[in-house]
């Protein structure tokens, strides 16, 4: 079994070789069938980031009573602001030191789609397609978020449509999958840690990710580690220039768990910090109203794989963590 999360290159994903896709597609497969991530060559990302990770650190630092305008926890969080300690992983609800939940130490701004086609999803699933909620006076924030959004979104789908043959789905499957999607961008900071804290903060308690597939660029410091199929943990910190791009619960199940969305989780540091460290992933998720039921070759029967919507599946995996809407 791999014990060492494969890299590809994502221009070979559009090469005029055959060969050069073949490999890259071949590859992808192998990496998220046996561990769940794959490290993607994204040179043109890995130039943006200093000035998108620079203007998050402008927002995320303001007066919590003006972040606390941002926030939307009618719609589950879904937009806009979400404070620290408002999330707890199922695996952390009982692992704090009086046996209650460790919530996770870290705070994040939710952005999705600015349109789609079809309106009509709006009134149908109004938490999954609310409109952004952006900072007042972050014109970087906003434009870095967006320019962001889109090429991080073009890296999915791309590691997607090369999984199209390898999995035995037409050409186009994933494209059609992802119309009008719910997809979202989630700016993350982990504040700093003290010498009082250390040994007991989680920055990010082990979980999957809910969605299809998740596309991360380098975070500014480490700590991501990644579940091994056979036990173990290894470091999953993308090298420099790579975008990490991993398999997500809806996937899992599309597939019918060939490809296996893997455990992960964000050490905090062993040293106190003066610095935050911000990431920001990327959610690539279907349209809300796509049923993830598994084709009959990938299903194994009714009862594990019944019939559910993107949407219904993702609202149970919000009430496990603790962002079910709030009661107004």
């Amino acid at each position: 079994m791999r014990r060492e999360i494969p890299r590809v290159d994502l221009a070979d994903a559009t090469a005029a070789s055959v060969a050069r896709r073949r490999a890259f597609g071949e590859t992808v497969e192998r990496g998220l069938r046996e561990i769940g991530f794959v490290f993607v060559r994204t040179p043109d990302v890995a130039r943006m980031l200093p000035a998108v990770y620079g203007a998050y650190a402008e927002v995320f630092t303001r007066p919590a009573e003006e972040l606390e305008r941002y926030r939307r926890p009618e719609i589950h969080h879904l937009r806009g602001y979400t404070p620290l300690g408002v999330e707890t992983a199922a695996a952390c609800r009982r692992s704090g030191a009086d046996g209650g939940p460790q919530p996770d130490q870290r705070s994040c701004w939710l952005i999705g789609p600015e349109s789609i086609t079809d309106p009509a999803l709006k009134d149908r699933f109004p938490a999954f397609y609310a409109d952004n909620v952006w900072p007042e006076q972050a014109p970087d924030f906003h434009d870095g978020a967006l320019s962001l959004f889109d090429a991080l979104n073009d890296v999915g789908l791309e590691v997607l449509r090369a999984l199209e043959p390898r999995l035995g789905y037409a050409d186009g499957y994933f494209a059609e999958l992802t119309r009008d999607a719910s997809t979202a961008r989630r700016p993350l900071c982990y504040p700093p840690v003290s010498a009082e804290q250390l040994g007991r903060v989680v920055w990010g308690c082990r979980h999957t990710d809910g969605n299809l597939v998740s596309v991360l660029p380098p975070s500014t410091g480490k700590g991501l580690k990644v579940k091994l199929r056979g036990g173990g943990w290894i470091e999953g910190t993308a090298p420099e220039g790579h975008t990490i791009v991993q398999v997500g619960d809806m996937l899992q199940y599309l597939t019918g768990g060939h490809l296996r969305s893997a455990v992960h989780r964000i050490d905090a540091p062993t040293t106190a910090t003066a610095r935050s460290r911000y990431s920001s992933p990327l959610f690539i998720y279907p349209r809300a109203d796509v049923d993830l039921r598994p084709d009959e070759r990938r299903r194994a029967n009714s009862l594990k794989h019944p019939s559910i919507t993107a949407a219904a599946f993702f609202e149970a995996r919000l009430r496990t963590v603790g962002l079910e809407a709030a009661v107004t």
